[in-house]
């Protein structure tokens, strides 16, 4: 659905866009959020279908924009090239909006850095920031002492890839904790989902609390390793009925206590918004 709340007034329009696993939204920035768009998106979401929402969306504006960024789940080259995405693998090898005619900053950017952008903007007073992002897939982005810590290629964060042994082997916190993991134990099917929990099922709310308590063990894993004095955590995975009060326990329990102190954890105050307000700071910054 297209909304606009108001004519944007001439001058500097930030565009920030968030491709994730299940919805695409584009955000027109300007002193506040004036203008936005937002449909579904899924495994078959191709770039092509990316690239024509992108244009329809800026040609909608009353002006051109003066950056763009995009934010995607998954890994990116330094060119902008998409080089790896699980939730949308359609969109592997997908260098946005080459062909256009647009003569602004374009920056494509993984989505939990974007995330980590918009939650360090203006001044911060820890020295070490956490951004973990639980929707369709898990990543992570981390902020050390004033830097955003990238890793050798800019990939660091696959906060998803970890692996876990549980009873049935070895797998990733994706397949154990994520949105699609806790989907794919009811085929697939949402509404199916959202019956079971609005009914109290008791199985379905066991498996939404495991995936929590997994969630959990990989949040005491970066406290203990990185002693951060903030952890931040966004995604819609989290609104599910015990799914963060699992994870928190989880955390607390296997954290070294000392660093459990030490750490504030809380939810992003921007809510769904904030992988796009992140994305649209940093293309302002490019």
């Amino acid at each position: 659905m297209l909304e606009v709340r108001a004519n944007l007034n001439r001058g500097i329009i930030k565009v920030g866009i968030d491709i994730g696993g299940t919805k695409i939204l584009l955000i027109a920035e300007d002193d506040q959020i004036e203008h936005r768009y937002q449909c579904a998106t899924g495994k078959d979401f191709t770039s092509a279908a990316a690239e024509l929402i992108i244009t329809k969306f800026i040609e909608s504006l009353p002006q051109s924009p003066t950056s763009i960024g995009i934010a995607i789940p998954g890994l990116v080259a330094g060119s902008g090239r998409v080089i790896a995405c699980d939730v949308l693998p359609q969109i592997v090898g997908w260098l946005p909006l080459v062909n256009s005619d647009l003569i602004c900053p374009i920056r494509i950017i993984n989505d939990t850095e974007a995330a980590l952008i918009k939650t360090i903007d203006r001044s911060t007073q820890s020295s070490t920031v956490v951004v973990i992002m639980v929707g369709t897939g898990i990543g992570a982005s981390f902020y050390v002492n004033g830097q955003i810590l990238r890793g050798a290629k800019g990939w660091a964060g696959e906060f998803g890839s970890i692996p876990i042994r549980i009873e049935a082997g070895v797998m990733t916190l994706d397949r154990l904790a994520s949105g699609a993991a806790i989907l794919q134990r009811f085929g697939g099917n949402l509404d199916r989902l959202i019956r079971s929990v609005e009914n109290q099922d008791v199985a379905t709310l066991t498996v939404i609390s495991d995936a929590g308590l997994a969630l959990g063990l990989g949040i005491a894993t970066i406290i203990n390793i990185f002693n951060p004095d903030s952890i931040v955590l966004a995604g819609g995975t989290l609104n599910w009925t015990g799914y963060l009060d699992a994870a928190l326990a989880s955390a607390q329990q296997f954290s070294l206590p000392d660093l459990w102190a030490a750490t504030q954890i809380h939810r992003s105050s921007h809510g769904s918004d904030l992988v796009a307000l992140g994305a649209a700071l940093a293309g302002s910054l490019a």
